[in-house]
C-alpha cells in the first residue's frame, strides 16, 4: 500500500503538520454551523465575533479580485485540491476518535499498519493514504453510519453518547466542503458524499420525488427517481444503473394513467399505446390546435426508452450507457415523472 507520511515525511514533518491540523479545527471550532431559516440542508456559519455568510449563498471572491473587477469563481474542485487536503486529513481524524475505524477499513478493503501509526487506527487513514483516497475514506466514514465523536465519560464499549459532538462533525463537514468549494457535498441522507448539483436542478427533482411520493397509484416512483438521481451523482456514478431506474421511474409514474389495466405494462408497451390512440390522452398545455396534442410526451419517452441500450443482451456486445446518456434520461425522467404525478398529463373519459 502506499502510503503518505511513510513515503514523504519524516518525524519533524509530522509534527508540524500535526501542530497545522490542530490549529486549523481549533479555529473552526471558534465557530458553530447553524440551520439557515427556510432552507433545506443549508448552514450558515456564525462566530462569537462576527457572522458569516451562508456557505451555499453567492461563491465568495477575494479582496483583490474584487478591486480588479474579476469575475466570480464559478469552477468546483475535482478530487482533492491541495487548499482541501488538510483539512479533510483532519476532519478524518477527528471523526474516528469514537471507533469505527475498523469498519471504514474493511470497507474499503485496507489494512491499517498500526506498526507505522504507532496503534493509532485513525492517525493511519487520516495520514498515511494518498490524498486520491480521502473522499472514499469520508464517503466510508459517512455509510458506516460516522463520524464518530470522541465518546464522554461513563460511555460503555459500543455506547456514544457525544449527539453534540457529531453533529459539529457533521457540520464542519458540510461546511469544509462548501467553503473550500469542493464539487462534491454530503448527500441529503446524510450516509455519503455526491456530487454538488446546481441548486435550481436539485429543487427540480425534490419537487418531482415529493410529488410522485404524494400521488395514489405511483408504486416506487419516488424511490426509483431517488435510486436514479444517486446513481447519477454519487461518489462513484453508475450510469447503468441511473438510466435503468429513470426508466422504471416513468413506468410506475406513467402505469395507472395510460395502461392502468396492463399488469405487465412497460414503457414500451406504453409508448405503443399512445402512439395508437393518440387521442384519448391530453396535456395540460392545449397547444396551437388547443387539444392538448401528446406528441411533445411521445417524443420525450421515445427519446428516454430508446436510448437504453443495455436494457437487453444479445450475440453482440451489450453496450453500457454513458454518463452523459444517463443524465439526459434522469432529467428526462424527472419532468416526466412530475408531468404524470401532477395531472399534467391526462386520460380522456
Amino acid at each position: 500500500m502506499r502510503t503518505w507520511f511513510g513515503t514523504k515525511c519524516g518525524e519533524e514533518h509530522d509534527k508540524l503538520l500535526r501542530r497545522g491540523l490542530d490549529a486549523f479545527w481549533k479555529d473552526l471550532r471558534g465557530r458553530r454551523t447553524v440551520p439557515v431559516p427556510g432552507r433545506r440542508a443549508e448552514y450558515a456559519v456564525t462566530s462569537s465575533r462576527v457572522p458569516l455568510p451562508s456557505v451555499t449563498s453567492a461563491p465568495w471572491q477575494s479582496f483583490s479580485a474584487r478591486q480588479q473587477g474579476l469575475p466570480l469563481p464559478q469552477a468546483l474542485h475535482e478530487g482533492v485540491p491541495p487548499h482541501l487536503e488538510t483539512p479533510m486529513r483532519a476532519w478524518v481524524y477527528r471523526a474516528l476518535q469514537g471507533g469505527g475505524h475498523q469498519i471504514v477499513a474493511l470497507r474499503l478493503e485496507l489494512q491499517i499498519d498500526y506498526e507505522w501509526a504507532r496503534g493509532d487506527g485513525p492517525r493511519f487513514l487520516a495520514e498515511a493514504l494518498h490524498a486520491e483516497v480521502l473522499l472514499d475514506v469520508i464517503d466510508a466514514i459517512l455509510g458506516a453510519g460516522g463520524p464518530w465523536a470522541p465518546l464522554l465519560p461513563g460511555d460503555l464499549p459500543g455506547m456514544n453518547s457525544n449527539h453534540a459532538g457529531v453533529i459539529q462533525l457533521r457540520e464542519d463537514l458540510i461546511t469544509m466542503l462548501a467553503e473550500g468549494r469542493s464539487a462534491y457535498r454530503v448527500n441529503d441522507a446524510g450516509d455519503g458524499l455526491t456530487t454538488r448539483v446546481a441548486d435550481a436542478s436539485t429543487k427540480v427533482f425534490q419537487t418531482a420525488a415529493a410529488a410522485a411520493r404524494q400521488a395514489a397509484n405511483t408504486g416506487s416512483a419516488a424511490n426509483l427517481l431517488r435510486t436514479a438521481w444517486d446513481s447519477l451523482y454519487d461518489l462513484h456514478p453508475d450510469p447503468p444503473k441511473a438510466y435503468r431506474s429513470a426508466v422504471a421511474a416513468v413506468e410506475a409514474a406513467a402505469h395507472a394513467i395510460i395502461q392502468p389495466n396492463h399488469a405487465s405494462a412497460t414503457l414500451g408497451s406504453m409508448l405503443r399505446h399512445l402512439r395508437s390512440q393518440p387521442q384519448r390522452f391530453a396535456l395540460a398545455i392545449p397547444g396551437p390546435a388547443g387539444t392538448g396534442d401528446i406528441t411533445p410526451l411521445i417524443s420525450m419517452i421515445e427519446l428516454v426508452w430508446t436510448g437504453q441500450t443495455s436494457r437487453h443482451g444479445g450475440q453482440a456486445p451489450t453496450r453500457m450507457e454513458t454518463r452523459e446518456e444517463a443524465e439526459m434520461a434522469v432529467h428526462l425522467a424527472v419532468t416526466l415523472v412530475h408531468w404524470f404525478t401532477t395531472g399534467a398529463v391526462q386520460a380522456k373519459p
